[in-house]
């Protein structure tokens, strides 16, 4: 029980732009990741099929109804099919902003000590110089409370990190502004043939 809470206590010290790394890096993932689902989105709602390795997509996905359109002439049955992509919304969503609130403690600094590597070139051992440089060694403290009810201190004792994110519409992209005017044109009315049964085929 002993060497597993030290395990467990050693493996939240870190250094300080590691601990200051982790969310941002995270963040940056976390968009990555909003923007492939997005992709994958896209490509289902646009097209038949879609090969990621390739690229290369199937016919794009219509909608395709019959009505009935009066003018002059009379009735006249027509079919009207219209891409899919132009009747859905598309959730192209980006972060805008996100506030990191630490509560860090320093724990201590350690000196970057020489290191010496055996150079074959130069037949001998060389030592590199890290210009007296420094590393923070840090954790995350529990948070501060300015509260003195005993809700406030239990939670302070439990959280440590406050995140707030913001979230936008993103800008659309020029290949995907392309793609739905292409598609925005491409909107399909056809007349469809009525076959007229005579009273000789009807009797048949």
């Amino acid at each position: 029980m002993e060497d597993k809470k030290k395990r467990t206590n050693s493996s939240q010290v870190m250094e300080l732009q590691q601990l200051i790394a982790g969310p941002l890096i995270a963040t940056i993932e976390a968009d990555a990741l909003s923007s492939r689902s997005y992709l994958d989105y896209l490509m289902k709602i646009a097209f038949d099929s879609y090969d990621p390795a390739t690229g290369k997509t199937g016919k794009i996905r219509m909608l395709t109804f019959n009505y009935t359109n009066q003018d002059v002439n009379g009735n006249k049955q027509q079919s009207v099919s219209i891409p899919l992509l132009t009747l859905v919304p598309l959730p192209l969503l980006q972060i805008q902003e996100a506030d990191f609130d630490f509560d860090i403690k320093i724990l201590d600094a350690l000196t970057e000590t020489t290191e010496e590597h055996f150079s074959t070139e130069e037949g001998k051992s060389v030592s590199e110089d890290n210009n007296g440089g420094f590393k923070l060694r840090a954790s995350l403290a529990p948070k501060q409370s300015d509260g003195t009810n005993s809700g406030n201190i239990q939670q302070s004792l439990s959280a440590n990190m406050k995140i707030r994110v913001k979230m936008r519409q993103a800008d659309m992209p020029a290949g995907l502004s392309n793609l739905l005017h292409l598609t925005a044109n491409n909107v399909q009315v056809e007349d469809i043939e009525v076959e007229e049964v005579t009273e000789e085929e009807g009797g048949k």
